[in-house]
């Protein structure tokens, strides 16, 4: 009896246990959150990731319902990158390479490589096609697109006939369509993946489709590595800010730059970097209202360079970067406060200088300017032999001089500090060497440069009204102690009369010392160009001199 009563009561027991392990389950079941107030339920939504909001929208109809609410009442910030995402669906699984025999071949090798290209591709054109659909008519305040768009990618296998990369070219171009024809603030479609056109060559690189594209609500639009026809745009009622990277221009009825600015009412910062313009693109005689204007390693099919000849009566800022210089003006720039014009080559003549010194009469309202060596070297070769600008830079209080100080930058530095009256800061940003290679100007050279090199500053006859009157700062970085740089710092010393300070940053000879020894030496060389620029003699009373480095660690 006592062996019955005892399998009773395990018995009895073990149907307890399993009643109380059901009412636990049962518990857990519960769908407490569901049952939350719904500004709560939002607030824990707003802290998901956009991948889990998008995964959670598909669990029912109610919980779609909260995140439409929540994308509603909260923009949001869509970051699409391909490369990303497809690393990410790689990585979490490992990828069977199918076997023949006893090993792999290079067939099947391939097979998997395209597999697995495609079926990440395809989980990432889910998502994609998902996130926008759910963002249909709602604001959206920034979206990135980022495409891995190459021809080159392992999608197709020989034995196919389903051409993927076309396929997925229509997929993006119903991507773009969504971006241009919803409420976007800031749109960026990259099709680079930080390729440069050389790699791919222009008929492999990505074509924005057709269409009259109006969106009202954009107000920054980066467009990188593409073919674009200026015409599939109508007009961009709130755009600021337009930046095309690595952009090919073209198409039957090509616009120039005036046009383009003109559909963009409210425009102000236009940035072309290493784009591709139709020759004659910056020619326009609108007036353009854009603040600001960059023009970055851009270049014409045929020609590194390209004329410039635009209006622009709000310009406040203009940056050229290029390998060469046509002939070029900017018309009514009266209120330009920043001008950098770096011209990145090895080669240089008279054409160079005159086109230079036009272009520089044309900005001639700027307060800040700054010029690399080329500009310096080139400038007074100009078939007058400049001695000054044929327009002095009246407004100018800033000049910023990229140099070597070698004897062919001396010339080009004596013409615009005459040119400048009225200058009140003066930097020199010290650089390795570098004179421009004159091939056309054998017979010219020679008059140009005619002069003793260690005694040119002080054979200066013409005055230099800012020296007199105006420059109280200068400013040498980069400085090294070599003799040419002695002189300058020697020169402006005894003849800037109403100087208050220079400032010298010192980085030595061996900028990378790395032995004590080295480092020594440096200090060394401090100590002693310290002395010598602390008893040069001084035009004004009351300037003075400040030099820092570190010659032990080589930082400012």
């Amino acid at each position: 009896m006592k062996k019955i009563r005892g399998t009773n009561n395990s018995n009895n027991k073990g149907k307890n246990e399993g009643r109380q392990s059901r009412r636990e389950n049962k518990s857990e079941g519960i769908d407490y959150i569901s049952h939350l107030p719904e500004a709560i339920i939002l607030h824990i939504l707003s802290f998901l990731p956009l991948k889990e909001l998008v995964a959670v929208s598909f669990l029912s109809r109610l919980w779609k319902s909260m995140v439409l609410a929540l994308i509603s009442m909260v923009p949001s910030n869509l970051n699409l990158d391909e490369i990303k995402m497809m690393g990410k669906y790689v990585c979490r699984r490992e990828i069977c390479y199918p076997k023949y025999g006893d090993g792999h071949t290079p067939d099947s090798a391939h097979q998997c490589l395209c597999h697995s290209v495609r079926a990440a591709r395809r989980k990432f054109e889910e998502f994609v096609d998902r996130t926008l659909l759910l963002h249909t008519g709602c604001t959206i305040e920034k979206l990135r697109l980022s495409i891995c768009y190459d021809q080159n990618m392992p999608l197709k296998d020989s034995s196919e006939t389903y051409d993927a990369h076309s396929e997925y070219t229509k997929r993006i171009d119903k991507w773009v369509q969504f971006a241009f024809r919803n409420n976007i603030k800031n749109l960026e479609l990259d099709f680079s993946k930080g390729k440069m056109f050389e790699s791919t060559g222009w008929d492999k690189i990505y074509d924005m489709p057709h269409g009259n594209f109006a969106p009202k609500n954009l107000k920054t639009f980066i467009l990188n590595y593409c073919k674009l026809r200026p015409s599939i745009f109508v007009v961009f009622g709130s755009l600021q800010r337009l930046s095309f990277k690595q952009v090919k221009i073209f198409g039957c009825s090509v616009l120039t730059i005036g046009e383009l600015v003109a559909k963009c009412p409210t425009l102000e910062d236009l940035s072309l970097e290493y784009c591709i313009i139709p020759n004659d693109f910056m020619v326009s005689d609108q007036d353009m209202k854009i603040k600001r204007l960059s023009l970055i390693n851009c270049k014409t099919d045929e020609w590194p360079m390209f004329p410039i000849e635009i209006s622009a009566p709000d310009l406040l800022t203009l940056t050229m970067v290029g390998v060469y210089l046509m002939n070029s003006t900017i018309r009514k720039a009266l209120h330009l406060a920043d001008v950098v014009i770096d011209i990145k080559q090895k080669y240089g003549d008279h054409i160079q200088g005159d086109a230079l010194g036009i272009l520089l009469t044309s900005l001639q309202h700027c307060q800040t300017l700054t010029l690399s060596t080329w500009c310096i070297q080139v400038l007074p070769t100009g078939e007058n032999l400049l001695q000054q600008l044929p327009i002095q830079l009246l407004n100018l209080r800033h000049l910023k001089i990229v140099v070597g100080l070698t004897k062919q930058e001396y010339p080009g530095i004596a013409c615009l500090l005459r040119s400048c009256p009225n200058m009140k800061r003066l930097t020199l940003d010290m650089r390795r060497p570098m004179n421009v290679v004159w091939n056309a100007l054998q017979d010219f050279v020679p008059n140009i440069f005619d002069f003793e090199e260690h005694s040119y500053w002080q054979s200066q006859n013409l005055p230099y009204q800012c020296l007199q009157h105006s420059l109280k700062k200068v400013e040498v970085n980069g400085f090294v102690g070599r003799s040419n740089e002695m002189k300058m710092i020697q020169f402006l010393l005894e003849n800037a009369r109403v100087l208050e300070k220079m400032v010298i940053s010192f980085i030595g000879r061996n900028a990378f010392a790395a032995s004590t020894q080295q480092q020594q030496n440096n200090y060394m060389q401090l100590q002693n160009n310290s002395l010598q620029l602390l008893n040069f003699p001084r035009a004004s009373s009351q300037a003075q001199i400040e030099i820092f480095g570190n010659p032990y660690n080589n930082t400012m």
